[in-house]
């Protein structure tokens, strides 16, 4: 009976630690997460029914144009993570219509930019972010 009663407590305390360790939880690793080493999108967007003439597209410095745009238009840029400020601007010239626009970050909307009506017109949208 004296055997079967230290083979309890013994069982009992043995349970009664690893309860304890196990509801303990690890501190998280600082500074990571599942989005650390994944790549920022930056995504425009440009719907309407307007005939945009010239679109220019100038991220970090580096511009790109394009003519008779159909729409809609969208064009995505790709950042490997930790790599600073990065800034970008879009500028539409059309004519006769509307012509709306959206700058997303990681899905998340950053600027968006609405116009349009009869005759020639120029929009643009500006912006930037870090990380």
């Amino acid at each position: 009976m004296k055997r079967t009663a230290v083979l309890l407590a013994a069982a009992f305390l043995v349970a009664g630690c690893s309860g304890t360790t196990a509801g303990t939880p690890s501190p998280a690793p600082q500074g990571t997460s599942a989005a650390a080493g994944e790549p920022h999108r930056l995504v425009f967007d440009v719907s309407g029914s307007a005939v945009v003439t010239t679109l220019t597209c100038t991220v970090d410095g580096k511009p790109t144009e394009e003519k008779n745009v159909k729409l809609p238009w969208s064009r995505t840029f790709s950042f490997p993570p930790h790599t600073g400020k990065h800034e970008y601007q879009v500028v539409m010239q059309y004519a006769d219509g509307s012509v709306n626009a959206t700058a997303k970050v990681d899905g998340l909307l950053q600027t968006s930019s609405s116009g349009g009506g009869d005759g020639a017109g120029t929009q643009s949208m500006n912006g930037d972010f870090s990380d």
